[in-house]
């Protein structure tokens, strides 16, 4: 004991200890939560330079929790992540099994392509959405599964929807492998346009990231909301996103409505620019980046002003 009546300070590290005066650590431990706790106002939630400059912080951490939940898909199984190859492999096999035997005396006759082109074409159009739909789906969990980040440590929870963005993103590019390649052996070769592919799906993008906020937070505070997305994404917006079906063959007034999905033009542009070879039209695509701009800074604010009250609930 040092004189003065101070508590003395015992250092702890690698089997030594430390003593802190109470004090000083009630002090330390009030700074954090002040910190932590200080409410950020609605007009730089709002703002595009305040989104990025919070993720820029954050960006080793990001890039951490991305591979983290890449590798987390299919850890313990003997693959590996060769499953993230194997898997849209076989989802084309089926296709090309269903619509070059199976089906092929049915629509060989109604469709301008081969069975074959036309089954790629379908898993072209089906892969862009699995990247919107499974991250939406996954974002669900992303806060309600991780209560540790939330009541024990300071942790930048805003971070994890965008590591689950970036992970659907990886695992996407092995079935947009494949459509490549199938492109080449049933199309003879790739187009120049096949490189217009980033830009058709960042509004898509954008647009999975602000659900994945907005749902995240949500289904903290109400634990039906992640049934509810399932069924919503899987079969209500699978099937009013034109990817068994062309939007020139919807009758009124259901065309309109369709139409009225910012998907759409992603999925029939990714389609088109990769299977096909053509420039897509570009409004409905710029139309549906401005859409997700929008619904991902929406989300954002809402993901940083509701995340305060996640540690009363969880």
């Amino acid at each position: 004991m040092r004189s003065g009546g101070r508590t003395a300070r015992v250092v702890r590290a690698r089997g030594s200890r430390r003593r802190e005066s109470p004090s000083n650590g009630l002090e330390r431990m009030n700074d954090l939560v002040l910190r932590s706790a200080a409410p950020t106002p609605l007009p730089a939630l709002l703002s595009p330079v305040h989104l990025v400059r919070t993720l820029g912080r954050s960006s080793d951490l990001i890039r951490q929790f991305a591979l983290r939940y890449f590798h987390a898909r299919y850890r313990g199984t003997q693959l590996g992540f060769l499953w993230a190859l194997v898997l849209p492999l076989l989802t084309l096999t089926i296709y090309m099994f269903l619509f070059n035997v199976i089906m092929a005396p049915k629509i060989g006759t109604v469709l301008e392509q081969t069975q074959s082109q036309f089954a790629v074409s379908l898993f072209c159009k089906i892969t862009v959405f699995a990247m919107f739909s499974e991250t939406v789906i996954r974002s669900c969990g992303l806060v309600l599964d991780n209560p540790n980040y939330v009541t024990k440590v300071v942790f930048p929870l805003e971070i994890l929807p965008v590591a689950n963005v970036l992970s659907t993103l990886m695992f996407s590019g092995f079935g947009l492998s494949l459509v490549l390649i199938g492109r080449a052996v049933f199309y003879h070769g790739l187009t120049w346009t096949a490189a217009l592919l980033p830009l058709i799906v960042l509004p898509m993008v954008l647009m999975g990231l602000g659900l994945s906020w907005f749902l995240a937070s949500l289904t903290v505070f109400v634990r039906d909301v992640g049934n509810l997305t399932v069924v919503v994404v899987s079969q209500f917006l699978l099937f009013l996103t034109p990817i068994f079906f062309s939007l020139s063959n919807v009758p009124e007034p259901w065309h309109s409505i369709a139409g009225l999905n910012p998907l759409a033009p992603i999925v029939t542009a990714a389609e088109l620019a990769v299977v096909q070879g053509k420039v897509p039209e570009w409004q409905g695509v710029v139309a549906s980046g401005v859409f997700g701009l929008v619904l991902m800074q929406l989300g954002f604010a809402w993901f940083m002003k509701s995340k305060r009250g996640f540690a009363d609930v969880l």
